[in-house]
């Protein structure tokens, strides 16, 4: 059997083969595009319409390899809208759009927030779905939402595009702030409070099930035979998360890309008033367990300055960056990567020098300064948010696996290693990828299970393992980031 895994990223999208021989997962990458939103008018979407054309692009890519089976995995939250002829009727927005603002507040005054908490799961922010869609319900373009008949998650409507099944994948609604993973259904009591039209909601099924056929018409486009389109964990951070290569009973995770998602999986959810007031969220996992995670900022706020050095005709590679920040002094200067400040697109090298001078602290200017004091920041924002999970959990948690893009900086997963003072394992890179890939397998009967799973991926790719190193200011430094932190 040959399997396809189409990841698509806040920053990219990629197309990835897979077989299995009963022993590794072989893995060959087809094609890669970029992937940014749009402005228009103030307001920032996903250009649904080229992704999709990427999409049949590298189905082109791909009919030489005579696939059989087919699963997409992508950023969570954002959704389209569609008639009741299946027609999207509404350009689909990004979480960092600036319609949310201001809407966390409103909203405490229809449901109390720990209520919210309770009956979902969900953490509190900005970017999840009932956020966009009551901002949706307070702006010019609710009618659109009112006439609306069918709301397909962006994974799920690129599915739908393919096979003309709509369905919503079971890792997608639970981050939605409007699935009620106690009752494992949508909250009529949220929908209803909000005046959401409960109707366009679609029926959740789980990671496994076959979704359709690939249309003919499709086919017709690309080449190559006809293949299943199946569910897979369909939030690319359920799909990394389960590509997670360990054996030990209790492990921390940290799926580093645009965001740092770092956690670790439970039996059951863990909605506690400390995990409350901590911001702790609780996702659906295709391993049957329970994802409890921390959202932090990530390597979104590189990627931003990295864009901008690009417009000063500064192009730099996130190696050569690192290169540049292995010349800079240590812990010159710290921020809080979740620092809403940093939220929404637009001059984050100035909105960073900012709050350092807030902090009475140097001022990083160039590339090198500035990547350190990111990758610092990360590595101490990593350090608190173990210490809350291990008491949250009770956990001791002896080791912490990074996975994804992020996994690549051996710059970052040093700083880690040290600031964590636990072992850090890196990779894989592509774990959101792999992670569809099994799911594939396992819906095929080709790999038992997850656990078998996790060992097929400990076997199949190079783990890179970082040590820490002899306390060099680390500590010193934590305490001037909690200080930041609580008198942010």
């Amino acid at each position: 059997m040959q399997a396809l895994a189409f990841d698509l990223g806040a920053s990219g999208e990629k197309f990835l083969s897979g077989s299995f021989d009963g022993v590794k997962l072989s893995v060959k990458e087809i094609h890669r595009f970029k992937n940014s939103p749009v402005e228009i008018g103030g307001h920032l979407f996903w250009d649904i319409h080229r992704i999709y054309a990427d999409l049949l692009d590298g189905l082109r890519k791909t009919a030489p390899e005579r696939i059989s089976s087919f699963g997409v995995d992508s950023f969570s939250n954002d959704y389209g809208l569609l008639d009741a002829s299946g027609n999207l009727i509404a350009p689909v927005y990004t979480y960092r759009d600036s319609r949310t603002e201001g809407v966390l507040e409103w909203m405490d005054q229809i449901i109390p927030p720990g209520e919210l908490y309770r009956r979902t799961g969900n953490q509190r922010a900005r970017f999840n779905t009932l956020v966009q869609l009551a901002a949706q319900g307070k702006a010019a373009d609710r009618l659109l939402l009112e006439t609306a008949k069918h709301l397909l998650f962006v994974p799920d409507l690129l599915n739908y595009f393919l096979c003309g099944e709509m369905a919503s994948e079971y890792t997608l609604a639970s981050v939605s702030q409007l699935y009620n993973r106690i009752e494992n259904h949508w909250d009529k009591i949220i929908i209803d409070s909000f005046a959401l039209p409960e109707g366009i909601f679609p029926s959740v099924i789980p990671h496994g099930v076959k979704i359709g056929q690939v249309k003919p018409d499709i086919i017709d486009l690309t080449g190559g035979t006809s293949f299943s389109i199946w569910a897979v964990g369909h939030h690319d951070t359920a799909s990394a998360v389960a590509a997670v290569p360990s054996l030990e009973k209790h492990f921390a995770y940290i799926s580093s890309g645009t965001w740092s998602l770092m956690g670790t999986e439970t039996h059951e959810m863990i909605t506690t008033d400390p995990a409350f007031q901590s911001n702790f969220a609780n996702e659906g996992g295709v391993t049957g367990r329970n994802r409890f995670l921390k959202n932090i900022m990530g390597l979104w706020l590189l990627q931003e300055c990295q864009r901008q050095f690009a417009s000063k005709r500064i192009d730099c590679t996130f190696e050569e960056l690192d290169m540049q920040a292995e010349k800079s002094l240590p812990f010159r200067s710290i921020i809080d990567p979740d620092d809403p400040f940093f939220f929404e697109p637009g001059d984050l090298i100035g909105k960073i020098q900012s709050r350092c001078k807030d902090w009475r602290q140097p001022v990083p200017k160039t590339e090198g300064e500035i990547t350190r004091c990111i990758k610092e920041s990360l590595a101490l924002t990593y350090r608190a948010t173990l210490e809350k999970l291990e008491e949250l959990t009770g956990f001791k948690i002896p080791c912490v696996h990074i996975i994804g893009g992020g996994a690549r900086s051996d710059l970052l997963n040093r700083f880690a290693a040290s600031a964590l003072h636990r072992p850090v394992y890196a990779g894989p890179y592509e774990a959101a990828a792999v992670g569809n890939l099994c799911a594939q397998f396992i819906s095929a009967g080709e790999i038992q299970d997850w656990d078998e799973a996790r060992r097929v991926v400990r076997s199949s790719f190079k783990i890179h393992e970082f040590l820490p190193e002899e306390d060099s200011g680390w500590n010193e430094a934590f305490e001037r980031y909690l200080l930041i932190k609580r008198n942010h």
